[in-house]
């Protein structure tokens, strides 16, 4: 069992019931409280890190198991217990069957027993964090290493997904927003049906040209397929989703706050992206994505936060292409002297790109290239 104490919010109509469950509780948990449902709805949405939820089932305006379906959604990972009369047990049991509530207790409850429920509930909830990591270490994995093998196949096309997952990424760490795997995912696998298409509207797209109708066709069946394919790998159906909604290419709407949070963030780093293709500036597009309401304030705050600390903390410089070193990022296209694009601007170096470029460098036209790097990556 952990030392760190977990927190744990209480919600009861009657006060005295909370204070009790406080005093018995609050030597092994951090201990909050509260009235109402819609009091206690206020505090889920402010502690991020909540690991228990116990509520009292019948309370005035909303019962308690109409407000831990609420948490379910809000704190997924919040393990839910549910406390009840006799006469509610029945309710209690529809609410365990519905796979909302984790335990739930009869009042009066005796103390051991509630401690004992407790241990449970911790037990559960630190499984349910372990099982989230490892869950979540494994696919990054494995995403940035099929994006490593797609960036060999088209580095073009793959230098825009990793812009958009770099982009994301910082702004989602900014707004602390939960989730952000899903988008940097998403924003890697934006590009995916972009493989399939001929290389002439690939250009096209890169350059945020316009498309004949046949073309967007092209690209609307490619982003479809390319999603379908995503949704079909384990634990990747959320990210699918995403990608529906963010490029428009079905139907839908986003399940919660959060989720169209990651949505409106993911389509504002393809605008932003489109946008700096066609040398607008950064500051001017934000500004005119403000102007037209295009996005939420609190998105567009963020956006240039990151923005104004990047240009302060990144570094450009000039290096030989024998010294790319792993984390630069290029700030310019890599081309033979063909003019066949071998890594793009945008791209990060990593490992798989240095051994790719290797097999180019006497065929790139120039000896070196300008990088963007922070002072970390050295």
């Amino acid at each position: 069992m952990s030392d760190e104490r977990l927190k744990l919010l209480c919600v009861d109509d009657e006060p005295r019931v909370v204070h009790g469950l406080e005093r018995h509780l609050r030597e092994r948990f951090e201990v909050l409280t509260a009235t109402s449902g819609a009091a206690g709805i206020d505090c889920v949405k402010e502690h991020k890190d909540l690991a228990i939820v116990i509520s009292d089932m019948r309370m005035p305006e909303m019962d308690g198991a109409v407000f831990l379906r609420h948490v379910h959604h809000v704190r997924p990972n919040a393990v839910r217990i549910l406390l009840t009369g006799h006469a509610d047990i029945q309710a209690a049991i529809k609410a365990i069957n519905q796979g909302q509530v984790f335990r739930f207790l009869t009042k009066p409850c005796p103390p051991d027993e509630l401690l004992a429920v407790m241990d449970e509930a911790q037990r559960q909830y630190e499984l349910i964090t372990a099982e989230r990591h490892l869950l979540q270490q494994t696919l990054v994995g494995s995403i940035k290493a099929l994006a490593d093998i797609m960036s060999l196949a088209n580095p073009a096309v793959m230098g825009k997904a990793v812009r958009l997952k770099r982009t994301v990424c910082a702004i989602a760490k900014e707004m602390q927003l939960e989730r952000r795997w899903q988008v940097e995912a998403a924003a890697l696998f934006s590009q995916l049906g972009s493989l399939s298409l001929p290389a002439a509207t690939v250009r096209k797209l890169a350059r945020a040209g316009p498309l004949e109708e046949q073309e967007s066709r092209e690209v609307r069946r490619a982003v479809r397929a390319a999603n379908r394919l995503i949704a079909q790998v384990p634990r990747l159906e959320p990210v699918s989703r995403l990608l529906d909604v963010a490029l428009g290419v079905e139907a839908g709407e986003t399940a919660d706050d959060t989720e169209r949070s990651l949505v409106s963030l993911l389509q504002l780093a393809i605008e932003l992206d489109s946008l700096e293709s066609r040398d607008i500036g950064i500051a001017a597009a934000l500004k005119a994505m403000r102007e037209r309401n295009a996005y939420a304030e609190q998105l567009l705050d963020a956006a240039e936060r990151v923005v104004a600390r990047s240009h302060e903390a990144v570094l450009r410089s000039t290096v030989l292409i024998t010294g790319l070193r792993v984390g630069m990022v290029l700030d310019e296209d890599l081309e033979t002297q063909r003019g066949v694009v071998v890594a793009p601007r945008g791209c990060e170096v990593t490992p798989s790109f240095l051994q790719h470029i290797s097999q180019f460098v006497e065929q790139i036209q120039r000896e070196s290239v300008t990088v963007l790097e922070t002072p970390a990556c050295g």
